[in-house]
């Protein structure tokens, strides 16, 4: 479970090969993607490309590949012997060359074995050059050697690649023959349909996951630098997602925080400015009140207790034919104004109503004059509104009520 974690940490579900040889002179690249989906692969695309830099536009940045360096660089030759060893191999093949000069690779089948070799100048600045321009790789073999990897998986007795035709006999290779392949065939990979020039790339993606150890080879250190590097540059990239995922998330609880709290700040100002129009309008009603009860204070200060009484006197001697409609003790001098003084006619009632008998209006305006406390009655107006009713307005001028 660890290892396939890792591995998609590393990979993804996707497995990338690309084989680097030459047709008539020009370079040319095949290259396969494989999905890896549960326990089953498929292919997801298959490309060609006359330029490493067309790679990029199948291959996501940032994911590995393997590549196949099978050009007219690279020499494979076939040696019998009971030794295995991939030192002495190399040197039985290319007796004349020196080993620390050159990368190498062997397949032991049975008593034959097979020995690519490739210069370490032409390999490294074939690296050099993918890695310059952000292509990742992770593994190189040589030749056609890692189509080793697909033989438990063909039952014919041949295989085509893009530049070999290869013998296979008891499920072991016996002959690499190179040549130029001018016609398309095609190979059924346990149940895939895989092109000829698209085998020995299939075979390195495919490697990726069985990870099969039949190819010997002398660069497992620059290997395991490719890898290095690879995981060095992966880290780097996940922990500035990592780094840039974190730093979101802080961002967005901050201004989560942040605009909650701004919003609270917001309530509790829009709460304060509330409250502040509310004292305001309390402290403005509070001075109207204050006035209303100066004014009040004013009235009530013009007069005592026996105003009531001269107004139920009143009352109570109006005769049955006269009707009041308003009786007025101490009318305004002036209309009531903000911040004044209520100014009022002391000692003063005036009285208007309706009577329709005139000579029970005579006796009540006599009957008012004999009161000890009116000093005399004014009529203002006595006027007919109708044949049977007048209205009037009547002036009492009191004695002053201040005095005993």
């Amino acid at each position: 479970m660890t290892e396939q974690l890792i591995s998609y940490l590393k990979y993804g579900n996707h497995f990338y090969g690309v084989e680097l040889t030459q047709l008539k002179g020009e370079y040319k690249y095949y290259g396969i993607a494989l999905k890896k989906k549960r326990a089953q692969l498929d292919i997801k695309a298959s490309f060609e490309a006359t330029a490493v830099e067309k790679l990029k536009d199948h291959i996501p940045k940032g994911k590995p590949l393997v590549l196949v360096i099978n050009t007219d660089s690279v020499l494979t030759k076939k040696v019998k012997a009971k030794t295995k060893e991939t030192l002495k191999l190399v040197h039985m093949a290319f007796p004349n060359i020196k080993t620390e000069d050159f990368y190498y690779e062997t397949i032991s089948q049975g008593e034959h074995h097979f020995v690519s070799i490739c210069r370490k100048t032409y390999v490294d600045d074939l690296l050099n050059d993918y890695t310059t321009k952000n292509i990742n790789v992770i593994d190189f073999t040589l030749g056609n050697l890692i189509s080793t990897t697909l033989i438990p998986f063909i039952s014919s007795n041949y295989i085509n690649t893009s530049n070999a035709s290869i013998s296979l006999e008891d499920a072991l290779i016996t002959n690499i023959f190179t040549q130029e392949v001018d016609l398309e065939s095609s190979h059924d990979i346990n149940g895939l349909d895989i092109k000829n020039n698209l085998l020995l790339s299939f075979a390195a993606a495919l490697n990726l996951v069985v990870k099969t150890n039949v190819i010997q080879s002398s660069f497992s250190n620059t290997k395991e630098e490719l890898n290095t590097t690879f995981k060095q540059k992966l880290f780097a990239s996940q922990f500035l997602k990592m780094g840039l995922s974190t730093l979101f998330v802080i961002l967005l609880i901050n201004f989560l925080f942040f605009n909650h709290y701004y919003n609270e700040v917001n309530t509790l100002k829009e709460t304060a400015q509330i409250l502040e129009a509310s004292k305001v309008k309390m402290v403005s009603l509070n001075e109207k009140v204050q006035k209303t009860e100066k004014m009040v204070d004013d009235v009530l200060k013009s007069s005592d207790s026996k105003s009531s009484l001269y107004v139920d006197v009143i009352i109570n001697n109006l005769p049955k034919s006269i009707l009041l409609k308003e009786l007025n003790y101490q009318p305004l001098l002036k209309k009531i104004k903000e911040d004044k003084a209520i100014e009022n006619f002391k000692n003063q009632i005036l009285i208007s109503g309706q009577s329709n008998n005139s000579i029970e209006f005579s006796q009540w305006v006599s009957q008012l004059e004999n009161f000890k406390w009116i000093q005399s009655v004014n009529i203002l107006s006595f006027e007919d509104t109708s044949k049977s009713s007048s209205s009037f307005t009547i002036k009492l001028n009191m004695q002053d009520d201040t005095e005993d």
